[in-house]
């Protein structure tokens, strides 16, 4: 590995490739093809879902959420950083603001939006998988020749590219956070709603994950005082984080066990989950490579509180 640290605000590289030759043409390629397989598993196998319109108009509503969520991060950035002339945030580690801050409101959006369902929502793995792909369909509008023609997905994508992250910025986002972590959502909510018959339980993870990996960054800025480095999945750099970041993680995990206590069958889940999970959970974000964190995070937990929940 080399010794490479970067910090908040300092740029690890530009966008000046073509965008057929980085990951950008890979993921318009990928969202077409899910797109494709998952629209002949309804038509085969689940074609009264087409039915189901409000299903899809309260999809492309919490689209729609997201999509404005992206913009207002975007305005903000662009009202404390400078732009270069093709539209992309110039920063230093210098700088007060950093894009990690607005990147986290897609973040929240991203897995948290998509738990705003009612309980009259098509149930099983089908329709979640629907939802997952209108999630993804949000990042594919900020592919490079999209966002460079368009000032709108411009400032969506200047919210979540953190300059540390480039060029990788879409190809982490997707690969290392969101598909893995929508998919981990789809399967295990799938596990807690048939097997444990506690759909909301997977909540405590999603939430814990969102929120409280969510504020570690920032808090770790300006009040984590102790830090250490951890590896970028491709070991090309080392990442800064803090104790005072982790420590978020830590309550907001306690916070959500309690506020779904009543989600638990009996007195020795909830204390057993109490006991492990919060401490579990820190470690898994304090020790994961930079931009893997929310799947690592997500296995874990999901395991951790479904095994604790078929035990016992």
């Amino acid at each position: 590995m080399q010794n490479n640290v970067l910090m908040p605000g300092d740029a690890a590289g530009s966008y000046d490739e073509k965008w057929t030759k980085t990951f950008d043409l890979k993921f318009l390629i990928l969202w077409l093809v899910l797109f494709a397989f998952l629209l002949s598993w309804t038509i085969i196998f689940d074609p009264n879902l087409f039915n189901a319109t409000a299903f899809f108009k309260r999809a492309g509503i919490k689209l729609f959420i997201m999509m404005i969520l992206a913009l207002f991060g975007g305005m903000l950035c662009r009202h404390y950083c400078n732009i270069d002339e093709k539209g992309y945030i110039t920063t230093s580690k210098n700088n007060w603001f950093k894009v990690n801050y607005t990147r986290k409101i897609q973040h929240f959006a991203a897995y948290l939006v998509p738990l705003l369902s009612p309980p009259t929502a098509p149930l099983g793995i089908l329709p979640h998988l629907w939802e997952s792909l209108f999630v993804l369909f949000m990042f594919l509008v900020l592919i490079k020749p999209v966002r460079e023609f368009s000032k709108f997905f411009m400032l969506q994508f200047n919210s979540l590219d953190r300059p540390e992250d480039r060029p990788n910025t879409l190809k982490w986002i997707i690969l290392g956070n969101i598909l893995p972590g929508l998919l981990l959502i789809t399967i295990f909510k799938q596990l807690f709603e048939t097997h444990l018959h506690l759909p909301l339980l997977a909540s405590v993870v999603v939430l814990t994950v969102a929120i409280g990996d969510g504020l570690a960054e920032p808090v770790g800025t300006y009040l984590g005082k102790k830090k250490y480095v951890v590896p970028s999945w491709n070991l090309k750099h080392r990442y800064v984080r803090s104790y005072a970041g982790s420590a978020c993680v830590f309550i907001t995990a306690l916070i959500f066990l309690f506020l779904f206590r009543n989600q638990f069958a009996n007195p020795q889940e909830l204390w057993t989950a109490v006991i492990l999970f919060p401490p579990i959970m820190t470690f898994s974000e304090a020790f994961a490579p930079h931009s893997m964190d929310t799947p690592i995070m997500m296995l874990i937990g999901f395991s951790l509180l479904f095994g604790i929940c078929a035990i016992f």
